[in-house]
């Protein structure tokens, strides 16, 4: 049995189920050939994804697995997907979205994943991360273990691959994509590393060598984040008091944890964005997937962003009106203790309805809004939410009475003096909120 087919079936168990990811591609079939052999009766699952990038030739990479697959034995499983149509629907790469489905089609089987990553692919990982200025986990590059999914070629070169091949008489198809300088991963494979190796025929095991002392590195400050990180963690956000003493390198580690998750990928620049207002301890940074960081009572915060659809809607001119959880009823002042007394488990206000000018307006927040709470300054909302610490969601919902001068009522905060009953008033604009702010 040679060295390959024993440290690949080395990584599994025997008679472990095993899903295969099978493109037809010299690695793949290798990969899929050493665990075949390996006696330790493996029961597979060959998962091919047929991308339809290429037309004809996507086709027949299928047909050439499947024929291959049958004449072993082995269970061979497709899935066939519009790449290109997913990735322009969901705004990212065609290489992204073809790597995601891959990995969901993988996943739906429930047991471990072998995928055919080499060393060769590691390396040219590495530069490309290190090209988009990567730190020391992009450095290590492509892990062996990622939850189920091993990658047991990692240790073997692509020319070695193509060299077990030939002496096991394997065929395999070659992507005519892998030719073309279109791609940033072809540029590196085909003038990047051929110069590392004109000066030092042997680059390439020796990266081996520096990828297994990075990752001893990397799992150790992981390791350290991790313990920080727990300490840090408050209400659901993270104590900047402790954070801000924290070392750099574990700081950013700390910080990209809370980033994951909430499911967001982590960019170095973001993580810059992010430290800027821990260590002010005041500000917001926008996320993406409308997230936004928020240093509040200092905690640094993860909150998502819920946009309403701006909404004016005009109180009709009738005794009761129910607009979602807000009942409006117009009355006379000998008529509210009746209504106040009718509805009171609700949360009341009333506003004096001779001192509003015009049409009453339901509508939402605008940029400007002032009101002038009772024996307090006249304030823009925005201070108001900001001295109440409401969080952006709640921002967002607050709903505004206004009339021709202005916002008269603010959920969350009341009448403003001008719309106070006194002694004069007669006629009664109630309010009665289902639930409070």
């Amino acid at each position: 049995m040679s060295n390959m087919v024993e440290t690949v079936s080395s990584f599994f168990d025997y008679s472990e189920q095993i899903v295969v990811g099978v493109s037809g591609g010299a690695d793949s079939m290798t990969l899929l050939h050493c665990l075949y052999i390996s006696g330790k009766n493996f029961q597979l699952i060959a998962a091919h994804m047929n991308h339809n990038l290429r037309g004809k030739e996507s086709d027949e990479d299928q047909e050439f697995v499947r024929s291959f697959c049958f004449d072993l034995g082995i269970r061979f499983v497709l899935k066939s997907v519009y790449i290109s149509e997913i990735a322009k629907r969901e705004g990212i790469s065609v290489e992204l979205c073809g790597r995601n489905e891959r990995y969901r089609f993988f996943e739906q089987f429930g047991c471990r994943i072998a995928t055919a990553h080499t060393l060769s692919d590691r390396v040219e990982t590495m530069l490309l991360n290190i090209s988009r200025g990567a730190g020391l986990k992009g450095i290590c590059s492509i892990p062996r273990f990622r939850g189920k999914i091993v990658r047991p070629l990692l240790s073997f070169s692509r020319a070695e691959i193509e060299s077990y091949c030939r002496k096991n008489f394997i065929e395999y198809r070659n992507d005519s994509t892998n030719f073309s300088d279109e791609y940033t991963r072809n540029k590196i494979r085909h003038y990047i590393i051929p110069e590392f190796k004109r000066l030092n025929s042997c680059f390439e095991k020796h990266a081996l060598n520096m990828f297994d002392c990075l990752e001893k590195d990397e799992a150790y400050l992981s390791h350290v984040a991790k313990v920080e990180f727990d300490r840090a963690l408050v209400e659901g956000g993270l104590k900047l008091s402790y954070i801000n003493k924290l070392d750099y390198s574990i700081k950013i580690r700390v910080l990209s944890m809370l980033l994951k998750d909430c499911n967001i990928f982590v960019t170095n620049e973001m993580l810059i964005r992010i430290l800027n207002i821990c260590e002010k301890q005041v500000g917001r940074e926008s996320l993406p997937k409308k997230n936004m960081a928020v240093v509040r009572r200092g905690i640094l915060f993860i909150e998502k962003i819920f946009s309403l659809e701006p909404f004016d809607v005009v109180l009709p001119k009738k005794t009761e009106f129910l607009y979602k959880d807000l009942l409006f009823i117009r009355c006379n002042t000998k008529q509210c203790d009746y209504f106040s007394q009718k509805t009171k488990y609700l949360f009341l206000f009333k506003a004096d309805c001779d001192k509003i000018v015009g049409d009453v307006h339901i509508r939402s927040r605008r940029q400007g809004d002032r009101i002038k709470l009772p024996r307090r300054p006249t304030k823009k909302l925005k201070s108001l939410l900001q001295e109440k610490r409401a969080s952006f969601s709640k921002r967002s919902q607050i709903v505004v009475l206004a009339d021709d001068n202005g916002p008269f009522w603010a959920r969350g905060f009341g009448l403003d003096s001008r719309a106070v009953l006194d002694k004069n008033s007669k006629n009664v604009l109630l309010i009665f909120e289902l639930f409070s702010f």
